[in-house]
């Protein structure tokens, strides 16, 4: 899940605190707006450092630089087609389960975070080509 589609639970948790701080609905609604459009920027800033990165590394002379994040993607099709599909069909399901139950959480999250930061990039990268298209328009 993406960060815009958080923004209306983090500010609607955020509802209640700033009615507690802030009476006036006029005052508080002006709050939200500035807090939202901060969160935002904070987010678009982010993005773009994303795609930054995401376009350095295609433009790399380095065969590896260039290659690595498709090469993640076939990796991790490649794992799910194993384990989903081809282990059960060859009755090696229960096997391949438990050699990936030995697999040490560290390692688990330093991959979900690195794949899931590149598709956090590319979904921003195609948000942000699409809000400079609109704009030129």
């Amino acid at each position: 899940m993406g960060f815009l589609a958080i923004l209306p639970a983090l500010l609607g948790a955020l509802g209640p605190i700033l009615q507690k701080a802030i009476p006036d609905e006029g005052q508080r609604m002006q709050a939200q707006a500035e807090l939202q459009k901060a969160l935002l920027d904070g987010q678009s800033d982010l993005a773009r450092a994303m795609a930054d990165v995401m376009k350095a590394d295609a433009a790399s002379e380095s065969a590896l630089t260039r290659n690595a994040r498709p090469i993640t993607v076939l990796w991790a099709l490649a794992m799910i087609t194993w384990v989903g599909v081809l282990a059960p069909l060859l009755g090696l399901q229960a096997e391949v389960v438990r050699a990936l139950a030995g697999v040490p959480d560290s390692l688990w999250s330093l991959l979900t975070v690195g794949i899931g930061a590149y598709m956090a990039a590319r979904t921003a990268d195609k948000f942000i080509e699409a809000k400079v298209t609109d704009a030129k328009r």
